[in-house]
């Protein structure tokens, strides 16, 4: 009864109409949708513009749309209202469309109804979600972190204002929490920290009837165990969101986490899982969706048992030993459950930005019990790269050779690509894993800079497995999209909700400098791209993965690694190496003049005209 094949075929054929709207840039095409979405943003019909807009429907980011209003000379204040405006015209879209798709698999008699009612209520949760986001975003990063901002100078002023007054909640070892699920309010001049229940009390209310309703329902049907376990689940992460008392909160989500890792369906729910743009009380973001099951011939057990390889010969290979995190880390790598999956419907936080991968849940205690998830999304992100089109930047900064090498795979060796998509995404996921233990996180968040190491600890881990495990065909192919990667995240440099993957770049062009990869002069960026190159970068980056592994057993404060690669300046991070600084520099300057300009050499649609005609060895 329940065809989850067919229905994640549907939900393809939705994604790829959506991803069709990037033809009106060939075609030189308008449409009302993009239209409005300019009036909104007080856009010109410009390249450009209609670019910026594009990103921001299709693919849910921010990025291109705040560059063209800064190119404008807005204010910061005038920018954010900008963004609400359209984000609204965003979340109506999306809203309509997942209604749309819930109704077409109804048509269809696709899923029994048990399942119908529980993709129904996930969606009317989920409208829910959408508004309670905006009110979230306005409170806790347009407000409180504002205030306090200008009330500190630095980050690590304001961590210690929090932590001096007890404004965050406890872990089950009465601990100070390296997350939450509240809110900063100020009373006159005192601030107290809320549970989500009390700070958005209009909000949570309106979640617990949408909650109630949809467990009603469900509890009406049959159930076997995996249904069970989705009532279980969901009675518990309502609790988790209702839950009033602060001392309780963290408790009540690891129980919701803990019943969550017992859903085992093809059609997994995603829930407030990370927190992302709040670097002072870490309030998670409300994420909300489904993320249904992909077809894949990736062989996740092999892949798994080499990650277990390589943590462990790193690991012998380091003076430094800690047995108990040798055996937690052994421990979730052996209960990780791995979805190759696609997003079905997605709410909240996520309007702003979709997964390539994610490895959840991040709370340690809840992982030492029951494992950890990850999720990768592998022919959604395919799909969307051969969608885009070629950047100017890209021209500028990388010869034609070079991008024609990537480009090639992308278009014409699909297997390829994603054997590439393995070693550096699901890689990463596992790579988040190693050397991390229930008490990592507290420790080297002290300057509250963990995740600007952890992101790059994550892909090294990944690269590392890859280097321990290599094969010859894709030593070049993972090189690179490793280059081409580190230099694409300096785009990031003031994104905030992304910036640790921005540290993550400039630690890893440390690396290509160092091993002279990459060479700056003359404002040109001369790239080494032969097996020799890598080679050496290999050795240079293995190097430093010893020695970022034993500063992560010995759990030391992420700060002093960090410290190693880059400098804050006007709370800007920038490498500490003269040459490269002045790349990311020169590069980050481009950006702001060319960043959403296309490519009009041709070159892209080349490509499709090559794939529309049947061609499969290329251009």
């Amino acid at each position: 009864m329940n065809d989850f094949k067919q229905i994640a075929q549907i939900v393809k054929n939705r994604k790829q109409n959506i991803n069709d709207l990037y033809k009106i840039l060939q075609n030189n095409q308008s449409h009302p949708l993009i239209d409005r979405a300019l009036e909104l943003a007080e856009l010109d019909n410009e390249k450009s513009n209609v670019l910026a807009i594009l990103r921001r429907l299709v693919d849910l980011k921010e990025e291109n749309l705040v560059q063209e209003l800064e190119k404008k000379g807005l204010s910061e204040e005038e920018i954010t209202q900008i963004k609400y405006k359209v984000h609204s015209l965003v979340r109506a879209f999306y809203e309509v469309e997942h209604q749309d798709l819930i109704d077409e698999i109804k048509t269809k008699n696709l899923l029994d109804e048990f399942y119908l009612a529980l993709i129904q209520g996930v969606h009317n949760i989920g409208v829910v979600m959408n508004s309670f986001d905006i009110v979230w975003s306005k409170q806790i990063l347009d407000t409180n972190n504002k205030i306090l901002k200008e009330q500190f100078p630095n980050l690590s002023d304001v961590l210690e204002f929090l932590k001096q007054n007890k404004l965050y909640q406890l872990n089950q070892d009465e601990q100070i929490c390296e997350r939450s699920y509240g809110a900063l309010v100020k009373i006159g001049t005192i601030w107290r920290f809320l549970p989500y229940a009390k700070a958005f009390e209009n909000e949570v209310l309106k979640l617990e009837y949408e909650f109630d309703k949809l467990l009603e329902k469900l509890k009406n049907y049959d159930l076997d165990d995996g249904k069970k376990a989705y009532v279980d689940y969901i009675e518990k992460l309502k609790l988790a969101f209702c839950e009033k008392n602060n001392d309780e909160v963290i408790k009540k989500w690891q129980e919701a986490e803990l019943a969550w890792m017992e859903v085992k369906s093809p059609l997994q729910i995603g829930h407030p899982l990370e927190y992302y743009e709040d670097s002072y009380t870490h309030a998670v973001a409300l994420e909300w969706d489904i993320r249904l099951e992909d077809v894949s011939d990736f062989n996740a057990d092999n892949f798994k048992q080499k990650i277990k390889e390589s943590f462990s010969m790193i690991y012998e290979n380091l003076e430094e030993k800690d047995e108990k995190l040798f055996e937690e880390v052994n421990f979730n790598l052996d209960k990780t459950q791995l979805y190759i999956c696609m997003p079905m419907i997605f709410y909240g936080a996520e309007l702003k930005g979709l997964f390539s991968a994610q490895v959840v849940p991040n709370d340690e205690y809840v992982s030492n019990i029951a494992g950890k998830k990850i999720f990768a999304f592998l022919n959604y992100v395919y799909e969307n790269a051969k969608t885009k089109p070629f950047m100017k930047l890209s021209s500028m900064i990388f010869e034609k050779e070079f991008l024609d090498y990537g480009r090639q795979i992308l278009f014409f060796n699909e297997k390829l690509w994603k054997k590439i998509y393995e070693v550096s995404t699901i890689g990463h996921e596992f790579g988040h894993i190693f050397f991390v233990a229930n008490d990592s996180e507290k420790k080297m968040n002290e300057s509250g800079v963990f995740k600007n190491i952890e992101e790059f600890k994550a892909t090294a881990g990944g690269l590392v497995n890859f280097f321990l495990h290599e094969e010859e065909e894709l030593k070049l192919p993972v090189f690179y999209e490793l280059i081409k990667r580190a230099v694409g995240l300096i785009a990031w440099q003031k994104v905030e909700e992304v910036k640790p993957y921005y540290t993550e770049g400039l630690i890893h062009l440390s690396l290509l400098f160092n091993a002279r990869v990459l060479v700056f002069e003359d404002e040109k960026l001369n790239i080494d791209f032969s097996i020799e190159a890598y080679e050496r970068f290999k050795k240079v980056f293995l190097e430093n993965y010893y020695e970022l592994a034993r500063h992560y057993v010995l759990k030391e404060d992420a700060k002093n690694y960090l410290d190693k690669f880059c400098i804050l300046e006007d709370e800007v991070f920038l490498p500490l190496d003269e040459e490269y600084k002045e790349f990311v520099k020169y590069y980050y300057e481009l950006y702001q003049l060319y960043g959403n300009d296309i490519d009009e050499s041709g070159e892209f649609e080349k490509y499709i005209n090559a794939i529309e005609s049947g061609g499969q060895r290329g251009i």
